[in-house]
């Protein structure tokens, strides 16, 4: 998750700690899903996956349900955190990690810690350093556009030297039901009035995030349900191939983020066609914010963090047969049934995937390692 920092820490072993901390990514992001949002059953008593957990009492280090459905209070102990990021969102581009990563540090910064971002932003151009308030990010970049390893430690160390960090934390949703602004992107975009069902999907249109599946499904399905409507957003060479799939199928490049969340609540059905398991989904989480079902492979990471429920939309193994019969499915139950697997979508996701919870969450466990203290829960302050 992170590391205490160590004022012995020298630039010569820059390098080295910013490819660990690159490849500690992949791990930070497991235990996140692990410590906020994993359930573990407790012998055969089903799952309340909206509930908010309101019995637990004793040391969270001890905790086999997420910590995002606990309540924390405010705390009056503040951090100091570096944080190095492999990019920081500028543009119309950025990944979902690093947007993840952004609304993270945005949201910690905004409950009086002070976040230091050592990165470089996302489209590899030229931007000045931001600095809001207790948010200040670096982009400390050499003339490929990648991180400048040696910079990055020389601005790192030169703040240390002013106050010690508590932790270096390397990188690991704020969109709203809008039924008018999807309506609006509707028209914008001119989607026929009378398709019965507009499915989405959104992120780079590169094979391993599954764009071969979708084509092949999705060829398949439109030649039998003709109502059927998809939307793509995202960049990359199957951008192409889905527009050599006809009118029912408009390709719209990539979205500034601002426009996103208009995307999103212009579907009835998201479709993440993944090739690869993975954690938590930012996509995903996005949607369901939106209130809108979401259609997804069945892989472990993915029913066990975020689609827990088939009341969420639907699941398929990763194969064009299965991922046709889900599509059927969907289509099957139409857009009353839809909307009211969205509607679970977004209680869920309130419950669980706001900036806040997760700010919280990240925050009681920052704590938790600087001063075993804030492992107890509930705490005098905790709601």
């Amino acid at each position: 998750m992170g590391f205490r920092h160590q004022n012995s820490r020298s630039s010569s072993s820059g390098c080295f700690s910013l490819r660990f901390s690159t490849i500690s990514t992949i791990i930070i992001l497991f235990t996140s899903v692990y410590l906020f949002l994993s359930p573990t059953k407790r012998g055969s008593e089903p799952f309340s996956w909206t509930k908010i957990e309101t019995g637990f009492n004793g040391d969270l280090r001890d905790a086999n349900f997420p910590w995002n459905s606990l309540c924390f209070g405010n705390n009056f102990d503040k951090l100091k955190l570096a944080v190095f990021s492999k990019t920081w969102p500028v543009g119309a581009a950025p990944g979902g990690m690093e947007r993840h990563a952004a609304t993270l540090y945005h949201a910690l910064a905004a409950k009086g810690h002070e976040i230091h971002v050592f990165t470089v932003p996302s489209d590899r151009k030229h931007h000045l350093d931001i600095h809001e308030d207790n948010l200040h990010v670096y982009f400390a970049a050499n003339d490929h556009g990648s991180v400048n390893c040696s910079l990055a430690f020389e601005i790192f160390n030169s703040i240390n030297a002013n106050g010690p960090f508590d932790y270096v934390h390397t990188e690991s949703v704020s969109f709203v039901h809008d039924p008018e602004s999807g309506a609006r992107f509707r028209r914008k975009h001119g989607i026929p009035q009378n398709v019965s069902v507009v499915m989405e999907v959104a992120g780079r249109l590169v094979r391993d995030k599954g764009h071969p599946l979708l084509y092949e499904a999705f060829s398949k399905i439109s030649k039998t349900h003709t109502g059927v409507y998809l939307l793509v957003a995202g960049s990359g060479p199957w951008g192409k191939r889905y527009a050599e799939l006809g009118s029912n199928v408009k390709v719209l490049g990539a979205l500034e983020p601002s426009k996103l969340s208009e995307f999103y609540n212009a579907n009835d059905v998201f479709v993440n066609p993944t090739l690869r398991p993975q954690g938590l989904d930012l996509t995903l989480m996005e949607a369901m914010h939106c209130g809108k079902p979401v259609l997804t492979p069945n892989y472990p990471s993915i029913v066990g963090t975020v689609v827990v429920n088939q009341s969420f939309g639907y699941t398929f193994s990763p194969n064009v047969e299965s991922f046709v019969d889900a599509l059927k499915s969907a289509i099957k139950d139409g857009p009353k049934v839809l909307q009211n697997k969205g509607i679970a979508c977004r209680k869920h996701a309130l419950s669980m995937f706001t900036a806040s919870k997760m700010a919280d969450a990240y925050e009681r466990f920052f704590l938790c390692l600087k001063n075993p203290r804030f492992c107890q829960y509930p705490l005098p302050t905790d709601c």
